[in-house]
């Protein structure tokens, strides 16, 4: 450090270089979480309100949803009522340091090894609106306010916090309220179910972008909303993140001839990433699953 610089200068740089930060970090649905960017706590007040919001769960130029572990893992516990209290999120059971990958594209908002009974704990914010949690992690490798993709490897699994087993609790959030994941996620393929979730008086409804009829008829179905003006917006949907109303398919983005290897990465999480399985992915290489990959090496995806 240049000793000639006044140290009243050089506070003034730090916390102007602290305040371009959290705004680079507020730029992820800044306005529909008003403005706020918490590092410290899970959820705030709930802000959620009885507007119609309509999120794409795979938004143009963003890399498509990743399951957050191994394929073959299997659903321990479901979101629902468990002993008297609700389970906000989907229990899968792992290996002690499986790996655990993002679901979408991102900012880790909190990262930490040890958060009250979710043990070690990430929170990341995605570009779509919604936030998923990753928790009774063994390792967290990632940081706070730090840009993922989707099938970054970001933590490894464990049975730290309030756990009895090595697991991992992955729940799915927008604007801190929890949603039953199995909403957009079917959890039998490892897959989305829904590329649009849509959020109507504070209900979650997992829609495809061209049967918004059958989205009609659910909503018609629930006393509380009628179909009459289940497409209606209101004044009080300012902070919807899209229009309601269909939106054209997006041309999915063409695979890549090939993956360079770089540190961390397993052939689970390349098959993940690509969409290729790990069996492929083999053929195509000439090689096990067993084998170890090199930094650099490159892996044939097609």
């Amino acid at each position: 450090m240049n000793k000639n610089i006044p140290i009243p200068f050089m506070i003034s740089l730090l916390i102007l270089f602290a305040m371009a930060a959290h705004s680079q970090h507020l730029s992820v649905d800044s306005t529909l979480y008003k403005n706020t960017w918490d590092n410290r706590n899970s959820r705030t007040t709930s802000i959620i309100t009885n507007g119609t919001y309509r999120l794409a769960l795979n938004p143009e130029n963003e890399n498509s949803f990743v399951f957050p572990c191994r394929d073959d893992a299997k659903v321990c516990s479901n979101y629902g009522i468990r002993g008297g209290r609700l389970h906000t999120g989907m229990d899968i059971k792992l290996n002690y340091k499986d790996s655990i990958y993002a679901a979408w594209d991102g900012v880790v908002r909190m990262a930490k090894t040890s958060y009250y009974g979710y043990g070690a704990f990430i929170v990341i914010r995605h570009n779509n609106g919604l936030e998923t949690f990753y928790a009774h992690l063994s390792k967290v490798l990632v940081t706070e306010n730090q840009e993922v993709k989707a099938g970054d490897l970001i933590g490894l699994a464990g049975r730290t916090g309030r756990a009895t087993t090595e697991h991992l609790h992955f729940e799915t959030r927008f604007l801190y309220e929890p949603m039953d994941p199995r909403t957009i996620i079917d959890f039998s393929t490892n897959r989305l179910k829904a590329d649009s979730l849509i959020v109507r008086n504070k209900k979650f409804y997992g829609i495809q972008v061209n049967d918004t009829l059958a989205w009609e008829n659910e909503v018609s179905s629930d006393t509380s909303v009628t179909a009459a003006d289940s497409l209606t917006l209101t004044d009080s949907t300012k902070n919807t993140v899209a229009a309601v109303q269909p939106t054209p398919s997006k041309t999915p983005a063409s695979k890549p001839n090939y993956h360079i290897v770089a540190k961390g990465n397993t052939l689970s999480y390349i098959a993940k990433r690509y969409g290729v399985s790990v069996k492929e992915l083999c053929r195509l290489n000439n090689m096990k699953e067993t084998d170890i990959l090199s930094i650099g090496r490159k892996i044939k995806l097609r």
